[in-house]
């Protein structure tokens, strides 16, 4: 039992990081985001959205579709200024199912947006002439706040033909074949820049957007440029990556492409648990499962059997109790040092403000004490900031679709 127990704590340490490691990484990251900024050869991006803050008064009834890689959700909202917001409708479907897989090299691009225009079809309950914000996930090219063109997938998605086309008019003529001619498609965005949106128009004082659902990202809003800045942070190449992180990349279906997001998306935390515990336990028959699985796990709605299909030792149990959240701790950390990084950028020479930082996904809103783990993480990524600091996560559920309403309002303001 005591070798067992030292095994584990061997391998929790690995992923652990203290103050120093987190300083370096929020360092690391604010210098890789000013390169993209400036230009420069960078692991980040600076994609420009051509969308700045909502005032928090727009108003009108809004479609609102929101494609992030796991599920494709759309929704007929309204936006009410002062009053909030309501979403009146909402459907969502998964990208794969039973009998059918939206995700794949077989999947045409024609299939894949018919099958998407057929939620939006649902949600709308009819052919009427709403404006459409597009949450779109994805590595995207754009020139204005109104479309853009895939530059690449991620999140295991191969769909073959929408790279390098237009989305907006991919979506545009998917909805006419589907007869729904009267929907136009007026706005596209990032899930991140979506949750910035919807948390700042809830009245929240916040300048960054995160998500850390299936994969990881984030954005900011660059009073230099006027607008939120897209940062694609999946793809930075700063994170300590151990082993395991490697095998996980190795194995995916992309290996080398957004290593940062395979430390902290849910895509890829059950695969790093895994292999870990395949490790710990020395044997190679441990099965797949999912995260919401692995939480399960760790939440007691599930046991070791349900989950693995074998039982281990009270012992054995604790020890992969530790791994797990030592995974999850770690991810919540890296978004913290990243966010500091950002803060660290806007602030420049004057002391950080109080303000909010926007978050949606399944990492915060469904493990247990994620978010003050990202604000401890952002206190300690500078050393010498106090428990007091005046940073705020903020969960925001619904973000994608309450900020793909927005972006369509305030291009309808933009462009009329």
């Amino acid at each position: 039992m005591a070798d067992t127990i030292k095994d584990f704590k061997t391998m929790q340490q690995k992923l652990n990081l203290d103050g120093a490691d987190l300083c370096r990484l929020a360092q690391d990251f604010r210098r890789t985001a000013e390169d993209a900024l400036a230009g420069k050869k960078s692991s980040l991006s600076a994609l420009r959205t051509y969308l700045g803050l909502p005032t928090g008064l727009e108003t009108g009834t809004f479609m609102a579709l929101d494609f992030g890689g796991t599920n494709v959700r759309a929704s007929r909202i309204t936006l009410s200024g002062a009053d909030g917001f309501t979403i009146e409708t909402k459907v969502s479907k998964p990208l794969r199912g039973d009998a059918y897989d939206y995700t794949t090299s077989s999947t045409t691009a024609e299939a894949l947006f018919d099958f998407i225009a057929n939620i939006v079809k649902e949600a709308a309950g009819g052919n009427e002439p709403y404006k459409l914000g597009f949450t779109f996930s994805f590595a995207v090219n754009q020139t204005s706040a109104k479309d853009a063109s895939l530059i690449a997938w991620s999140k295991e998605i191969d769909v073959p033909g929408v790279a390098g086309k237009s989305i907006n008019g991919l979506l545009k003529e998917a909805l006419v074949r589907n007869g729904m001619d009267r929907i136009e498609p007026v706005a596209l965005l990032n899930d991140t820049t979506a949750t910035l949106l919807s948390s700042v128009y809830q009245h929240n004082p916040a300048q960054i957007g995160i998500v850390c659902g299936t994969g990881f990202n984030m954005c900011y809003y660059e009073p230099a440029l006027s607008m939120i800045v897209n940062l694609e942070a999946g793809g930075f190449s700063g994170g300590p990556r151990t082993d395991w992180d490697r095998r996980v990349d190795e194995e995916s279906q992309q290996p080398g492409d957004h290593c940062f997001e395979k430390m902290i998306g849910g895509r890829y935390l059950n695969e790093l648990f895994r292999v870990m515990v395949m490790d710990y336990l020395d044997r190679d028959d441990v099965p797949r499962f999912t995260t919401r699985c692995m939480n399960e796990l760790f939440s007691g709605e599930k046991t070791v059997r349900d989950v693995l299909g074998f039982d281990v030792t009270p012992a054995q149990k604790e020890g992969l109790c530790a791994l797990g959240g030592a995974v999850f701790t770690r991810a919540a950390q890296m978004i913290g040092a990243a966010s500091f990084g950002i803060l660290g950028h806007l602030a420049g020479e004057e002391e950080l403000k109080e303000q909010a930082i926007a978050i949606e996904g399944s990492l915060v809103e469904k493990i247990a004490g994620v978010p003050s783990v990202i604000e401890g993480a952002v206190c300690r990524s500078c050393m010498g900031l106090s428990e007091g600091t005046p940073i705020h996560i903020v969960p925001n559920s619904h973000g994608a679709s309450i900020g793909a309403a927005i972006a369509a309002a305030l291009c309808c303001l933009l462009y009329t």
